[in-house]
């Protein structure tokens, strides 16, 4: 049996034999057995908090704390008759759908299957995994052709969810058109490497044959958004980069420009800042979907 987790796949035996479980957990978000025809739920859900997570994933316990996790229930089901048939189900709670939907987005590898499951899912070599509202939900399958009871006890782990089934709003920050479908990703801090970025969404773009990354970040205030701006010049004059400022685009933008990987604008508008970057694209359409971004923030 094998579980994903942030960094590859890890034995899901030796997951279940680590820790132990919190009392006062919230079993409610699991299915009960026979939710699925002929699966069993033969144990107790087990609870994990912020404290004991580690005792859980381990390494991959520092990923879900960075963005907020509250708290899991875990439990497994087997095919009745058949032990070697078992689904192991993970309901993280991080508290918020936006911090839900960026541990999945982290998770989720490139190239895979999509899940018609709670908001967004995807299936990838013996997983299914998605998220509904504050809630980021993992199946791990011992058999592979056990994928359609999993793909069934996923869609009653999603009912049983609160939350409505839409993105967060936060990303309507970006533009929709020429977005590239599940592209879409949340930095919580340290955004693109540095400290002093933070609350960033991100989405790519295909503008003709080049793709074009934008880059939200809320910085709370204007005068935060300012000082983070500048950092950011700062930091591409010394990295080397031709720095060059832009008229047009928001309160105030800069161009930076490396032969080699090609240019980056960086604009800012009140308490946010707007970074557009392409390797192949030009000026005048990474300017064009800069702006499209700037006039997305209010």
């Amino acid at each position: 049996m094998r579980c994903w987790r942030s960094g590859g796949l890890v034995p899901l035996l030796v997951l279940l034999a680590a820790g132990v479980a919190s009392a006062g957990g919230k079993a409610d978000l699991l299915p009960p057995g026979g939710a699925v025809a002929g699966w069993t739920r033969p144990a107790q859900p087990r609870s994990f908090t912020p404290t004991n997570l580690y005792n859980y994933i381990d390494g991959a316990a520092d990923l879900f704390l960075a963005y907020g996790f509250k708290g899991l229930e875990t439990a497994e089901y087997a095919e009745q008759g058949h032990p070697d048939h078992a689904i192991t189900v993970d309901v993280y709670d991080l508290g918020s759908p936006l911090h839900a939907f960026g541990v999945f987005a982290v998770e989720r590898p490139t190239g895979v299957k999509g899940l018609q499951v709670g908001t967004q899912g995807y299936s990838s070599d013996g997983l299914l995994a998605f998220w509904k509202g504050s809630y980021y939900v993992k199946l791990a399958l011992m058999q592979k052709e056990d994928e359609e009871a999993g793909r069934a006890l996923a869609r009653k782990t999603a009912d049983g969810l609160p939350g409505r089934v839409t993105l967060p709003d936060e990303l309507r920050r970006l533009p929709l058109q020429w977005r590239v479908p599940n592209s879409e990703r949340y930095v919580m801090k340290d955004a693109l490497g540095h400290r002093f970025l933070s609350e960033m969404v991100s989405a790519d773009y295909r503008v003709g044959k080049a793709t074009v990354t934008l880059n939200v970040a809320d910085l709370a205030t204007a005068s935060q958004a300012e000082a983070a701006w500048q950092k950011l010049q700062d930091f591409e004059a010394h990295a080397g980069k031709t720095v060059t400022k832009v008229s047009g685009a928001g309160e105030e933008c800069f161009a930076a420009r490396e032969a080699s990987r090609g240019e980056m604008l960086a604009a800012r508008k009140g308490r946010f800042l707007v970074i557009g970057a392409s390797e192949k694209a030009s000026r005048k359409d990474l300017l064009m979907m800069l702006n499209r971004a700037v006039e997305n923030v209010s």
